[in-house]
């Protein structure tokens, strides 16, 4: 059974982390993947891509040790309790419904935070997290509207694309603030990696935003792209070809919220940025140039995280718990 587990990860390990509600690879306690040998023992995966980025990450203690993040902030009675409703609020170009999950805090005029998923904007589902959006709404009076997007790889499905969804979900939701029991006014986001990046875009894009949590996102594209998508994976560079409109740079800066930030776009929301310093999937770097990028732009109140030697997969890591807290404290006190 443990092979198995290891065969079924290693066959989706190449697409961004995407956080669902327990992690399912074997890791270490970095978040790091662990392969096992036929004798029982360990390697990690891409050990040397790591070691480019942190030194031998073989000298790590308990590095061969695999763990299971626990996350502390989960509130078993909301789980139970919080049923979300599934709705349509729009069709995609290709003529599919796009949904949103809405969890009600069953408490009026309610604050909303918006998460939105990671998957390298190709993968992944608005139905996860549950447990997380179940405590927010069940526990802390916050309602929760996960959105789904249209992927890319399908006809017509460019990252103007992609964002737009993202950006006519959370209208859709405003527009219907007394239905949902929310205040348009006070709103939040937040998401992983890919699901970052689209939080980020959609948190600079509504001035009423009051908050933002971005997990291990990618804010700059062009330098995310050459970690996730080189020139020498031609495969994987193929893929992404319309979607980033012929690998424009422009165009991938239009939509980089590293470099979107306008100091005339009259941004006011609380941010915590989470990033681990072995992040050989959308690399380290992603958070500390969106975090300058806003302070440009005059929004000063932005916290970076940091983990040292800690991978893209934070959730599955010993800092899962702490990232989880944090995003969870900074809308109860913010929202």
């Amino acid at each position: 059974m443990k092979s198995l587990r290891i065969l079924l990860f290693a066959l989706t390990a190449s697409a961004f982390f995407m956080m669902p509600d327990k992690a399912s690879a074997i890791s270490n306690r970095y978040g790091m993947v662990l392969i096992e040998k036929s004798d029982g023992s360990y390697t990690i995966r891409d050990a040397r891509k790591i070691e480019a980025l942190i030194g031998d990450p073989y000298r790590l203690p308990k590095a061969l040790v695999p763990y299971e993040s626990r996350i502390s902030v989960y509130d078993q009675a909301s789980i139970d309790r919080i049923i979300p409703d599934e709705i349509v609020y729009k069709k995609s170009v290709t003529g599919d419904d796009l949904h949103i999950m809405v969890y009600r805090s069953g408490r009026n005029n309610s604050p909303v935070a918006f998460y939105i998923h990671g998957g390298a904007w190709a993968k992944g589902s608005y139905k996860g997290l549950s447990a997380f959006c179940k405590t927010l709404a069940g526990k802390h009076g916050i309602t929760v509207v996960s959105i789904q997007y249209s992927f890319a790889g399908n006809p017509g499905v460019r990252m103007e694309t992609t964002v737009g969804d993202c950006y006519d979900a959370v209208e859709y939701v405003l527009a219907h603030s007394g239905e949902f029991g929310i205040d348009p006014g006070r709103i939040g986001f937040w998401g992983g990696s890919a699901g970052g990046h689209l939080s980020a875009c959609c948190a600079m894009h509504f001035p009423q935003t009051k908050a933002l949590a971005g997990w291990y996102g990618a804010y700059d594209l062009q330098y995310t792209m050459g970690f996730y998508a080189p020139e020498s994976d031609a495969r994987r560079h193929k893929f992404y070809d319309g979607f980033f409109n012929g690998w424009d740079p422009d165009y991938m800066d239009r939509f980089s919220p590293a470099k979107m930030a306008d100091p005339n776009g009259n941004m006011s929301f609380k941010a915590i940025l989470f990033v681990g310093t072995a992040d050989i999937t959308a690399g380290p770097d992603n958070a500390p140039r969106y975090r300058k990028a806003l302070a440009s732009a005059g929004v000063k109140n932005v916290k970076l995280r940091t983990y040292r030697n800690v991978t893209h997969s934070i959730g599955a890591s010993f800092a899962g718990d702490d990232m989880y807290s944090r995003t969870l404290r900074l809308f109860v006190k913010t929202l």
